[in-house]
């Protein structure tokens, strides 16, 4: 016994100092990461002293040195569009959850489902064999914080608004539509509803639910539409509608009790690309409009140069203005391509359309953005991402209220480091240009940093 005793107590003693040589192990791995945070930190307030040094470069420079030392790949920090406040209706299309979202059944039990407003995926309607081989979108999830008001909510609607095709006329489901990301494909059902019997494939927001825009609004819609032989609406509701005239291919703008308005010029929207397309409204009811990045509002003329269209932006349809049926004849739906639907109920600053475009771009588009483009500087710089040549040219204008006559731009890498490239400025009557010779700097990601406007490029 007394031996056994002996024994455990000398286990006992050995688990003890194992455990004691641990912890103090421990306790030098702690303090060794607490000296390297602290060099980080010490590191980071001396950039941040640093003038040629800016946002992007300080979370690039911090989050890498955490994932070095820390080892968890998991890390980033990457802007969601979801987290900017007076967000009113947020969907996109890498959100949505095949097994909850998209229907597949095509029989007649599916198609005569009584009830199309609460039945289960399964038992929805979709045509599949004629047209949406993937499926048909019934529910898109709205990522929003809005409360959902007295329609049919099903289970994961636990916030936003109820948004979706409860009707056999959805739109299609495409799994490889944008840079490898899903897509909603609208239209292409009966064109137009010129049979006088169904409806073209849209989706919508419950009556309930409806955003009603009173006052500054920002909305951003990521769009590949197709060319039709009618004029078409993006979105809307009855009398609010954003439209696209066919012929030239120009956007026209309605808001209640206003009468139907230009706000760009000819060919502003290309057809059968992808593209995004932002409509601004400020807190004088003055319209701007932005296709990819870039400034593109109308100019009515010398006497009035801004559109002003004050009253109440009503929302309730997708690829539409209303149900798309030709008994009535006037709405007529988008045929194309959506991923992305973006609302708020604010005007969205300046940085904020940056970290948004930025969003869409990184995520949908593939870095091919103007994402640098800012409406306070408008039309002042053009920048080139993704060039092929050995160059790329940077234009102001000199007609800005700033000062940029001993000011040139810089080249830094993706780890923050400022490049040594040659920048040859020259000047014309209207505007200063800068090429910057890119033929010394290898294949990869850069970024130009000029008077606060960051722009991002990849050497191929």
């Amino acid at each position: 016994m007394e031996l056994q005793q002996h024994i455990e107590t000398q286990l006992l003693g050995t688990e003890l100092y194992k455990v004691v040589k641990d912890q103090k192990e421990l306790k030098k791995e702690i303090e060794y990461y607490k000296r390297i945070n602290k060099e980080i930190k010490q590191n980071v307030k001396i950039l941040k002293r640093t003038k040629e040094n800016f946002d992007l470069v300080f979370s690039i420079l911090i989050w890498s040195s955490l994932i070095f030392v820390l080892n968890v790949t998991q890390l980033h920090a990457q802007f969601n569009p979801k987290d900017v406040s007076d967000l009113a209706f947020f969907v996109e299309s890498n959100a949505i959850n095949t097994t909850n979202h998209i229907a597949f059944c095509e029989t007649n039990d599916c198609l005569n489902e009584a009830n199309t407003e609460g039945a289960a995926i399964a038992d929805q309607y979709c045509d599949v064999t004629n047209d949406c081989g993937e499926g048909c979108v019934r529910r898109w999830i709205d990522q929003s914080s809005y409360i959902p008001g007295t329609g049919f909510n099903p289970p994961e609607y636990t916030n936003g608004r109820n948004f979706g095709q409860d009707d056999s006329v959805k739109p299609c489901y495409i799994s490889n539509c944008i840079n490898g990301k899903p897509c909603i494909r609208g239209g292409g059902g009966v064109p137009f509803a010129t049979d006088y019997t169904s409806q073209d494939k849209y989706l919508e927001i419950q009556i309930s639910d409806f955003i009603n825009l009173t006052g500054e609004f920002s909305i951003f819609l990521l769009a590949r539409p197709v060319a039709q032989n009618e004029d078409w609406d993006y979105f809307g509701q009855s009398t609010d509608y954003f439209r696209h005239r066919y012929q030239t291919n120009y956007l026209q703008l309605r808001i209640h009790p206003n009468t139907v308005y230009r706000v760009t010029p000819d060919n502003s929207v290309t057809l059968n690309e992808w593209q995004l397309i932002e409509v601004h409204r400020d807190a004088l009811n003055k319209i701007t409009v932005y296709i990819n990045g870039v400034d593109k509002t109308n100019v009515p003329s010398v006497s009035m140069p801004d559109i002003v269209l004050p009253g109440t932006f009503t929302i309730g349809y997708l690829f539409s203005a209303f149900k798309t049926n030709s008994k009535t004849g006037d709405e007529k739906s988008m045929h194309g391509d959506i991923a992305g639907f973006l609302v708020y109920d604010k005007l969205t600053s300046s940085l904020e359309n940056n970290n948004i475009r930025s969003y869409f771009n990184t995520n949908y588009l593939g870095n091919v953005l103007h994402t640098n483009a800012n409406k306070f500087l408008k039309p002042s710089i053009e920048l080139y991402p993704n060039p092929t040549t050995e160059s790329i040219q940077l234009k102001v204008k000199k007609s800005l209220n700033q000062d940029f006559q001993n000011k040139i731009p810089y080249v830094y890498d993706a780890l923050g480091k400022k490049l040594n490239v040659q920048i040859d400025k020259s000047e014309s009557v209207d505007e200063i240009q800068f090429r910057i010779n890119l033929k010394n700097i290898s294949q990869g990601f850069y970024l130009i940093n000029f008077e606060g406007s960051i722009t991002k490029f990849i050497k191929k």
